[in-house]
């Protein structure tokens, strides 16, 4: 007779059977920004709900994580707060900065030193090898360094950009820069229609890869030297050897454009395994505002509370025109609030905010025009007024305003007037909800959801190799994989064809005005 201990063996097998498939892979966040480690830590945990064991390196621990997601390292504290924190004299300062300089000092050579920390140095030196990792993932913004975990532990490296294609990252992954027609925030170049349009947006996007892999070149190679192993290669190769590019967009709204195989679209990943829910207040306060909500949050940087006085007085204003709409806005600390909040007004230091905009009574979104809050917007099909700040919030509202689908505003240019004739505008003009409509179905329609196809490609990756979606042009000069060398020879070409038409039509007219000369000459002669 067949013991207990038999068939339990064989269970076991099974079970381990079923798991034979399961990788284990390393995540870094090294930003401290939310919204960017929300990116990176929602693709993590796409893999952990697929049975990958998946280890995070992050300044953000996520509440209620799968049961295989374990936060290794947490970077809470090693970096100045960024979390409601921005003023408008700060956000003043970087809409007019020069973006790379401003980039690759804020948040990039100087995040490589977090690898100097020593539960950094511990990790570094002594990886888990129980099992080992298959694969490292890392955010693409500016601190590339972090990349060289790839080299250390011997495993593919794949990139998640919590905004759209950022331009360098076009020319580390081969990727056609179609500057052409495809705008970028990185430019400021929101429009291109004439002929100077696609001169600046061509000058503008090689000189500015040509200063951030000047800024970041010797500082986040020698970060590597210093706290990865010595024998690292230079940046500019870690760079290279980048497997899978994902990208927190979608061609919906960034528009049409050629891209290889490496680089996959996945905007939307974060409402899709997002678990947030309303309090019982918040959602008894929401199903009772049948007259229509309007929601109004600057994201998990900004905060309201800093705008001027007359500013906050506008909108206190506009708000109370409108009773009896109801008005939710993200406030976190309401005392440094002027008097006179009006009573269709509810303040919250934190909202969650999809099922907000999910919610059936939700009429207008108040926004920044931060890449995930536009997005969330569109997915439940929310019109938008726009406020943007800095950054990609420009494009991404700009964007959005030329299809109908936000009313762009400056904010300096808010008063009760003005924001009275955008929300009447939004709410009542039809454009606004049938384009808004019509783009989230676009944003919407898709052959699999995001989840499924970041999970595709990355477990594609650890299965075939980190070279098995290489682009030839990774090896190329940006002048050979853009052909201004063939152009350059094209042209010289016709120039020596014309000269030699023209040298060669030349000597035959010569020779027929010889001979017509002699040939008048005999004739002379004979008379």
């Amino acid at each position: 007779m067949v013991s207990n201990n038999f068939y339990l063996g064989l269970f076991l097998i099974y079970l381990v059977s079923l798991n034979s498939d399961a990788y284990r892979i390393l995540v870094i966040a090294p930003f401290n920004s939310k919204s960017h480690s929300n990116m990176l830590e929602t693709v993590g945990k796409a893999l952990a709900l697929k049975g990958h064991q998946v280890d995070v390196i992050s300044h953000f621990e996520m509440k209620n994580p799968p049961k295989n997601y374990t936060t290794i390292i947490n970077l809470d504290g090693s970096l100045k707060k960024a979390v409601n924190t921005w003023t408008l004299e700060m956000v003043e300062h970087f809409r007019h900065a020069d973006l790379v300089p401003t980039l690759v000092k804020g948040f990039g050579n100087n995040l490589c030193e977090l690898m100097a920390l020593d539960k950094m140095q511990k990790f570094i030196k002594n990886p888990p090898n129980n099992p080992p990792y298959d694969l490292v993932i890392v955010e693409a913004f500016a601190a590339n360094c972090f990349f060289g975990f790839g080299h250390v532990l011997k495993v593919p490296v794949v990139i998640v950009s919590a905004v759209t294609e950022i331009v360098w990252f076009d020319e580390i992954l081969g990727n056609p820069m179609s500057n052409a027609y495809s705008v970028k925030f990185e430019t400021k170049n929101f429009q291109i229609v004439t002929f100077w349009d696609r001169v600046k947006n061509h000058f503008w996007t090689h000189y500015k890869n040509y200063r951030f892999f000047k800024y970041t070149e010797e500082k986040q190679t020698i970060a590597m030297e210093k706290y990865l192993s010595s024998d690292v290669p230079n940046i500019r190769e870690i760079e290279k050897k980048a497997a899978l590019y994902l990208t927190n967009a979608h061609q919906s709204f960034f528009g049409i454009k050629p891209q290889i195989p490496a680089v996959v679209q996945i905007a939307g990943i974060q409402i899709e395994l997002s678990e947030t829910k309303m309090t019982p207040e918040l959602k008894v306060w929401m199903d009772e505002s049948t007259d229509g909500v309007v929601y109004f949050s600057l994201g998990s940087m900004v905060i309201i509370e800093d705008f001027p006085k007359e500013i906050l007085l506008g909108i206190y204003g506009a708000f109370e025109k409108l009773a009896p709409i109801r008005f939710l806005i993200k406030i976190v600390n309401k005392e440094k609030l002027p008097p006179g909040l009006p009573k269709n007004v509810m303040t919250m230091s934190w909202i969650p905010q999809i099922p907000v905009l999910k919610h059936k009574n939700i009429k207008v979104f108040m926004t920044h025009g931060g890449l995930n809050s536009v997005q969330e917007g569109l997915y439940f099909a929310v019109p938008m007024i726009g406020f943007p700040l800095f950054a990609d919030q420009l494009l991404n509202v700009r964007l959005l305003s030329d299809k109908n689908v936000a009313y762009e505003m400056d904010y300096k240019d808010i008063n009760e007037k003005s924001l009275n004739n955008a929300l009447l505008a939004v709410l009542h003009d039809p454009k606004y909800r049938e384009a808004t409509k019509r783009e989230s179905q676009l944003f919407r329609d898709r052959p699999m959801s995001a989840t499924d196809t970041a999970v595709f490609w990355i477990e594609y990756i650890i299965r075939n190799g980190a070279n098995s979606l290489r682009s030839p042009s990774m090896d190329m000069p940006w002048w050979k994989a853009e052909l201004v060398d063939v152009y350059v020879f094209f042209f010289i070409s016709i120039i020596l064809i014309s000269c030699s038409v023209y040298f060669v039509l030349r000597k035959i007219v010569c020779l027929f005005c010889r001979m017509f000369n002699l040939s008048s000459q005999n004739h002379r002669k004979n008379d």
